[in-house]
């Protein structure tokens, strides 16, 4: 059956596309079957060579939320995304992934939230890891509060970029998104702009199944995403008024160290051991429940 979006408010979900046959059934079907109905999806192929742009056509053809693009050219995942939200016509905007999945009750339990919180320009989420074959691997747990977001800015990204919904109404028209030489720390950039307009919030639930591997942009040449990092840090406090602790900075310095030292194909696997719990063997005693 071909669905119509009938009510509002209308949530746009930004997704970019790029050679992503292998995971984007998976990610298209939980968008498709969200528990809360009324969003469209703002997909833009970013000129993959395989079959991502004519799978994203048919989900086109049998749901007429989904809203399909195509660039010309390879634009990059900055300026893909701002070439969506030109097509976006919700007051809230989701991120997601074509290699990610979100959990059923994602958009209702964010939607609530910033209904119920008007202060908070962005919600994002609790999340499993995932690994190229769809295995559950791990979480990653993140704080929820704006003071415990807020200080882990300067040393950690504390809000998984797939998982975000943005209260747009906040925001000014002439906000400028994704910056597009800060790839591929550009939603690190985004948060920190952000925070003049209103909190920071992730959800104490589980809300995406984020696909983690060494293949991903982030850690194709970790040490210059690290260094884009450290410029989107340096210009949050020269730009954007962010003060970190000191207990931040000498973080970020022993970052850096380790960073200069370690051999390139150790950081992936640091990272893992750092940011996200192994639990392939014991998922019995994991305690997040997907549903909750």
């Amino acid at each position: 059956m071909r669905y119509r979006i009938t009510q509002r408010p209308l949530i746009s979900v930004i997704l970019p596309v790029h050679n992503a046959e292998k995971y984007l059934v998976e990610a298209l079907e939980s968008l498709r079957y969200q528990t809360y109905p009324h969003f469209e999806v703002i997909a833009i192929d970013d000129a993959s060579n395989d079959l991502s742009y004519r799978i994203l056509q048919n989900y086109a053809k049998i749901d007429s939320r989904f809203r399909v693009f195509k660039n010309k050219t390879n634009l990059k995942i900055a300026n893909t995304l701002n070439f969506g939200l030109t097509k976006a016509k919700g007051n809230y905007i989701a991120r997601m992934d074509a290699d990610d999945i979100s959990l059923p009750n994602r958009f209702q339990k964010q939607l609530h939230f910033l209904q119920k919180h008007p202060g908070v320009v962005v919600v994002g989420g609790q999340c499993l890891t995932i690994d190229k074959d769809s295995h559950l691997t791990g979480k990653k747990l993140f704080p929820t509060s704006h003071i415990d977001i807020h200080e882990l800015m300067y040393t950690a990204n504390p809000l998984q970029h797939p998982s975000i919904m943005i209260n747009r109404q906040l925001l000014p028209k002439s906000f400028s998104w994704y910056n597009p030489h800060l790839t591929p720390a550009e939603d690190l950039d985004l948060y920190f702009r952000l925070g003049k307009f209103g909190l920071f919030a992730n959800l104490k639930t589980t809300v995406l199944m984020y696909r983690q591997h060494g293949d991903s942009e982030t850690f194709r040449n970790p040490k210059h995403t690290f260094a884009i990092t450290q410029k989107v840090r340096r210009l949050a406090v020269e730009k954007h008024g962010y003060k970190p602790k000191a207990k931040a900075k000498v973080i970020a310095a022993i970052q850096s160290l380790v960073l200069s030292v370690i051999p390139t194909s150790l950081v992936f696997p640091l990272y893992t051991l750092v940011r996200g719990t192994k639990i392939k063997e014991k998922l019995e005693n994991l305690n997040l429940r997907l549903a909750s």
